[in-house]
């Protein structure tokens, strides 16, 4: 194909590409680099555009060279290659007889091997300035020998795989991720029409969410629509979903998402095939070599050799160390295709293995979060251990995702054992942020999965957890229903460790309602019964939910000592989270009687504290606290900065008012 002359333009000017994408989403920092790589770039330039397929890398390369079609005076040059066709791809030595023939040579003088054509080409193209694109290639090997010799010549390699090893030709790579949502929605949009997209925006929300940002996918499914004036958005929505959320595929499977992977699926090796089966098994956003290594029965760096191979094939991303993401419509066809490629016992087995790696985790975590907790679930994998304590809370931060997936799957699967451990190593980072809602739904599986097992002092445990909750959030009468239970349960099994948690949590519900002299008569029964069972940090807990309630009835005499008594028991057992609430409910008392001075300087010492442990909910606490106090003896600048920071940490918690936590809060 050539273009029609021009004033300067040789009549066999190849211009080979295809038209420009009718429908285009601009992306304009990717094209901003491509600009870069060619004004600052010197001699031959060579960009490969990989990205998963259908994100649209030869609607990228295309929209580029037609907006700099002036600046290739003698021709562009173009060959699919077919690296994602079910047919083999194509023949590179074919390739090179096409572009020799488009640049003017004899087809009787083109040499015979590949070798000859390609240094024909070299020198066919030496000397002009023109473009080529070598769109959708297979291998390095394919895509080497077309390369031309031009010092002003671009060259455009699309791939579904990142090709690096084109780095030895001095390429540049450029990923291309999908759609961002707002982009997306204005191609859906584009593609479909205003006035449709318009008629039901929620649907339309819908089907773009399930297309993940992939420009292939939004063209099919709008054309589905075109095809369909009368369909309505939400029934499209529905299928899409149902396709993508299930793993399932089209009836038609031109329209299925899952074939647009299959090529690159089946061009894997077999052990990368597995580990990307997998990761379809894996119900988190994010993943590591570590939990797959042990789910598969593999060597580290077996796997890791694995996850390059994917990561080559752009079916995997790196997000950081050791963590990788898989789009989500990458996981969802990782997921179609594990349930029909693995036997069902399989697909289980890795599950579980996925659960109990994450399981022993959690559990290694929290034991450094609250060393001082007796507990019933134990370790069976006996992974690395934690620390600091801070190191238990970071991981359960930067996994919650994660954790939360893996206890959803427990909870779908009914694997009550997995279920109800997650619930009690939840515990310990719980205390320190405080995510109220999700952790309350997480435990109330809990203790149906502990009901079902028969586990009652493990019910019971779940139950104050819960309880612990409800009050905290006001539902006082579900606290102590919850409560009831657990002492019953513990009376039942004549466990008085149970008892006495019981007893302290009756002792909050009673001081939410109010029931001050109440709280104190629970509270005491609850130390009276940590006292004879030996365990010295329950009382302390207990003496400084005392000092906390005399210090509400003014009876500061009495609850100096009993809040003085506790914070020297935890200094001594080593719980500095709870011997700065100790000293924070001091500090309150210090504040009431006019001694401004001590409570601050207590507080603050408590502050520097609680900020070392990493501890987002007792920072807030302490900062609410200090921040009131400073505001009640005329301290409005560091009031206001203190004030500040807790409000921000208690909103991100999901708890609506500082001034509802610290002194005088419940415990």
């Amino acid at each position: 194909m050539t273009t029609p002359a021009g004033p300067g333009i040789p009549v066999d000017r190849p211009w080979q590409i295809p038209a420009a994408p009718a429908v285009f989403q601009a992306r304009e920092r990717f094209t901003a680099e491509l600009d870069r790589l060619w004004s600052e770039g010197t001699g031959r330039r060579l960009v490969v555009v990989s990205g998963v397929g259908g994100v649209g890398k030869t609607s990228l390369a295309l929209d580029w060279l037609y907006d700099k079609a002036d600046e290739f005076p003698q021709g562009i040059l173009y060959s699919d290659l077919g690296g994602a066709r079910e047919r083999p791809p194509e023949d590179p030595g074919e390739v090179l007889h096409g572009f020799l023939t488009a640049l003017g040579s004899s087809p009787d003088e083109i040499p015979t091997s590949l070798d000859q054509r390609a240094a024909a080409f070299r020198t066919a193209t030496a000397s002009r300035r023109m473009a080529v694109l070598l769109d959708d290639a297979a291998s390095v090997a394919q895509v080497r020998p077309l390369l031309p010799a031009g010092q002003s010549a671009i060259v455009f390699v699309t791939s579904r795989w990142r090709l690096t090893d084109l780095g030895i030709d001095g390429a540049e790579f450029v990923d291309l991720p999908p759609l961002t949502e707002p982009q997306a929605r204005a191609l859906f949009e584009r593609y479909t029409g205003t006035e449709r997209v318009r008629s039901d925006p929620p649907a339309a929300s819908e089907i773009v969410s399930s297309c993940g940002g992939l420009p292939l996918a939004l063209s099919v499914a709008a054309a589905r629509l075109r095809a369909r004036p009368r369909r309505a958005l939400a029934r499209e929505a529905a299928a899409y979903g149902r396709w993508t959320s299930s793993g399932g595929r089209s009836a038609d499977k031109t329209l299925s998402l899952n074939a647009i992977f299959e090529v690159v699926y089946e061009g894997l090796p077999q052990s990368a095939a597995r580990v990307y089966l997998a990761c379809g098994v894996h119900p988190g956003p994010f993943l590591s070599i570590e939990p797959l290594a042990a789910a598969l029965g593999l060597p580290l760096s077996a796997v890791e050799d694995d996850i390059d191979e994917l990561i080559e094939a752009n079916l995997l991303t790196e997000a950081g160390e050791d963590r990788f993401v898989q789009h989500m419509v990458l996981h969802s066809d990782a997921r179609a295709r594990a349930a029909t490629a693995l036997p069902g016992d399989e697909w289980d087995r890795l599950a579980r293995s996925f659960a109990g790696w994450y399981l022993d985790r959690a559990l290694a975590a929290d034991e450094a979060i609250h060393p001082h907790r007796a507990r019933y679930a134990t370790r069976e994998r006996q992974s690395k251990d934690f620390v600091e304590r801070a190191d238990g809370l970071a991981w359960w931060r930067d996994h919650l995702s994660v954790i939360r997936a893996v206890f959803t799957t427990a909870v779908d699967h009914e694997w009550d054992d997995i279920v109800w451990q997650f619930c009690e190593a939840s515990w310990g980072f719980f205390l320190h942020h405080r995510d109220y809602l999700p952790w309350i739904a997480m435990n109330e599986w809990g203790v149906r999965a502990a009901t079902r097992v028969n586990l009652p002092l493990v019910e019971a445990r779940l139950r104050s957890q819960l309880g612990f909750a409800y009050a905290k959030l006001g539902r006082y009468d579900e606290a102590a229903e919850e409560n009831v239970v657990a002492l019953r349960l513990g009376q039942q099994e004549n466990d008085g460790r149970t008892q006495a948690t019981a007893l302290s949590q009756l002792g909050r519900s009673a001081r939410g309602q109010g029931d001050l002299e109440g709280a104190l008569d629970f509270y005491r029964q609850a130390a009276d019964l940590q006292e004879r069972l030996g365990i010295p940090r329950g009382v302390a807990l207990c003496r400084r939910r005392q000092g906390e309630v005399l210090a509400k009835l003014g009876r500061y005499g009495e609850a100096m000592i009993e809040l003085t008594a506790s914070a020297a028991v935890m200094a001594e057992v080593g719980d500095a989270a709870q011997h700065a609430r100790s000293v924070m409910a001091l500090a309150g008392i210090q504040a009431a009687e006019g001694r401004a001075e001590d409570a601050i300087a207590r507080l603050t010492e408590s502050l520097r504290t609680m900020r070392a442990l990493d501890s987002p909910y007792y920072t807030a606490e302490i900062l609410a606290a200090l921040g009131r106090i400073e505001r009640q003896y005329g301290r409005e600048e560091e009031s206001a900065g203190h004030l500040a920071e807790a409000q921000a940490l208690f909103t991100e918690m999901g708890i609506p008012r500082a001034d509802d936590a610290g002194y005088g809060s419940q415990p």
